[in-house]
């Protein structure tokens, strides 16, 4: 189903009022589809299976028939009592050739570190005391071949960047130990120079920023100041000139955003939507085959997984992948079932939901439910944790307090 409005000033995405969308709707149902159409529209939502949800159109196509999700995936805890966990990621940290993982302990300020005993078994270590740990993130800084580990203290206004030294060991770099509000932070090359950056999100100061790196310090460069309770903030280059921009989602202003790098580092920003309320997360990707980057988004206060179709000249056009994800919180661009198109893994957090949108290569998707039994279900990584040459998903349960592994079959 599509939405389309453009009367907001700056607004680059076409997107119309939901009230007009009803009237539409309620007219049709009335002069021509009657109790048939009613009979469609109230078709419910099944339960743990895969359902086509096409993004643009009332049409059923996918690529998958209905199955189980048990089918697919088998669940596993691999952490207990991580309280309040917003965040995972895994990789081998240490070098054994088996996959670690590290994640947020928000509760006991806490970045909480697990090393892979060879057997699936992991040892539990703090690796640092964060006041209010909560975002968590993954890249190789300073290019050495070792995976660093990102984080940030929300109540501590701090980022963090632990530097892998080999071994399972961290050093401690501070980014940043003024970052009000800490809520995301993403590695990449932002200029260009050769060395990572940092691209971040300050959810207290209303913040997009970047931080330039010169070696060993970093620089804050701010971009934005009014993207109020900025969420996430990531980098791509969006209008395919070869040089890195940004985009961000504003809970506050339920807004997602694009920030036009002009090859210098300065930013244009460009509301894409300013209808995403209590927009969340965003992922860009290429969606659809056209080979521009699209962008994937998760709007917590009206529960939907989007994506937008990058029209060129920055123009986007929104798409609905779900409707009903009820708290809304993560959405990862991702390949799951490797066949070459981006998919859409989501969490969220209200109806305790992990699902995956698999994508047909032309933005249609059909949902599988990994699981709605999920505490809290928050943030999401996706890694062969078991190198078995498949995709598997970690996710944080944020409720429950754990940390689960869903191992694909």
């Amino acid at each position: 189903m599509s939405r389309f409005r453009t009367s907001w000033p700056g607004a680059s995405s076409l997107r119309a009022p939901a009230t007009l969308a009803v009237i539409v709707l309620a007219l049709l149902f009335v002069l021509t589809f009657g109790s048939l159409a009613a009979q469609d529209l109230a078709t419910p939502e099944p339960g743990p299976t895969a359902e086509s949800l096409p993004a643009e159109d009332a049409s059923t196509e996918g690529d998958v028939g209905e199955m189980a999700a048990d089918a697919l995936f088998t669940k596993q805890v691999l952490a207990t009592n991580v309280k309040q966990v917003h965040d995972v990621v895994a990789a081998d940290f240490d070098g054994d050739g088996d996959n670690d993982f590290a994640a947020t302990d928000y509760v006991n300020h806490q970045i909480v570190y697990f090393r892979n005993n060879g057997n699936s078994q992991y040892t539990r270590t703090v690796l640092d005391t964060l006041k209010g740990a909560y975002p968590i993130d993954l890249g190789d800084v300073n290019k050495d071949g070792k995976p660093d580990i990102l984080a940030g203290g929300y109540q501590a206004d701090d980022f963090i960047y632990y530097r892998n030294t080999g071994g399972g060991n961290f050093a401690r770099v501070v980014v940043d130990a003024n970052a009000n509000g800490a809520h995301s932070i993403v590695a990449g090359d932002v200029d260009k120079d050769g060395d990572n950056d940092f691209v971040a999100s300050m959810q207290d100061g209303n913040t997009i920023a970047w931080y330039e790196s010169s070696g060993a310090n970093f620089t804050r460069r701010v971009i934005d100041t009014k993207s109020m309770k900025a969420k996430r903030a990531e980098m791509a280059d969006m209008d395919g000139d070869g040089d890195n921009d940004i985009v961000a989602a504003s809970f506050g202003n339920h807004q997602v955003a694009w920030y036009e790098n002009n090859g210098n580092e300065n930013f244009t920003k460009h509301v894409i939507d300013a209808q995403a309320r209590g927009a969340y997360y965003v992922s860009p990707a290429k969606i659809d085959g056209d080979n521009d980057m699209d962008l994937f988004a998760a709007s917590r206060r009206d529960s939907t997984i989007a994506w937008y179709e990058n029209k060129g000249n920055g123009v986007f056009t929104w798409h609905a992948i779900e409707t009903s994800a009820t708290g809304a919180r993560t959405v990862l661009g991702v390949d799951i079932d490797k066949d070459g198109d981006m998919d859409a893994l989501a969490a969220s957090v209200d109806n305790d939901t992990v699902a995956w949108h698999r994508n047909d290569g032309n933005g249609h998707f059909t949902r599988v439910v990994v699981d709605n039994h999920l505490d809290g279900a928050y943030g999401l990584f996706v890694v062969d944790m078991n190198k078995d040459g498949k995709l598997d998903i970690l996710a944080a349960a944020r409720m429950g307090h754990q940390v689960v592994l869903y191992r694909r079959n």
